[in-house]
């Protein structure tokens, strides 16, 4: 469809279709070794079920929890099941047990959300999520606290920004950015699909990202994990209770 509507090239088109036939579609290797270079201290989620084209074994994701975590790298759950809340805590339960962690957290598969899902996640455990997200990316939301569980609204996408054609979506990337500096957000967040780190198979997103680290470092952002910033949120709320 995106050959037909213009979107892409038939050099792209002719790489996509040869990667039907390849042992993996992930680019964790990859990515891991570009956000290390730059010092960026990701957080990679993993389904505990399949669902609505996320489909593995919980084995296969074991061995790249332990990949990631050996190189510092943060793990939590893509999240399936976000209306059922005995699914919701198996998924996290199965995960704790794959990863041998206890303390983690969750993005929804999908980003799907109700008025709900929140407060569950909170309920099974999760130390945060970042599942809230603008789909127009116009609305950019503090991070909030659920009982004990830290949400962190999602900000940028690059599905999203990237509809946009590479060039507007650099353009669409600093007004976002902009945007968060005059409303003061003390924290921005940043999704990318690993399997969409691809020079061959998916060119603009793969431009567009080492476009974006360079923008940020170039701008002077700092990067941090969400541990590190539950930490700083928290000392945060603490000082403001203080009188």
């Amino acid at each position: 469809m995106e050959l037909f509507r213009g979107k892409i090239n038939f050099r792209t088109w002719g790489y996509r279709l040869i990667s039907i036939f390849q042992e993996r579609l992930h680019r964790i290797p990859e990515i891991a070794q570009f956000d290390e270079e730059n010092g960026i201290p990701s957080e990679f989620f993993f389904g505990m079920d399949n669902a609505l084209g996320l489909s593995y074994k919980q084995q296969k994701a074991k061995y790249w929890i332990e990949f990631l975590r050996n190189k510092g790298f943060g793990v939590g759950v893509h999240g399936i099941n976000y209306v059922d809340s005995q699914k919701i805590k198996k998924e996290f339960d199965d995960f704790e047990r794959i990863s041998g962690i206890d303390s983690f957290g969750i993005r929804m598969h999908y980003v799907r959300c109700n008025e709900n899902t929140l407060s569950q996640l909170a309920d099974a455990g999760y130390v945060f999520d970042t599942t809230s997200f603008d789909k127009e990316m116009v609305q950019l939301k503090q991070p909030f606290q659920i009982g004990s569980m830290w949400e962190f609204p999602l900000h940028l996408m690059d599905v999203y920004v990237l509809k946009y054609g590479l060039n507007n979506s650099k353009n669409q990337t600093i007004k976002l950015l902009n945007q968060a500096k005059i409303s003061n957000l003390s924290h921005f967040t940043i999704l990318l699909h690993d399997n969409l780190f691809n020079k061959n198979e998916y060119p603009d997103c793969y431009e567009w990202y080492k476009w974006l680290i360079s923008y940020l470092n170039s701008e002077g952002y700092a990067y941090t994990s969400y541990r590190n910033a539950i930490k700083e949120l928290s000392l945060h709320t603490k000082s403001n209770h203080i009188s």
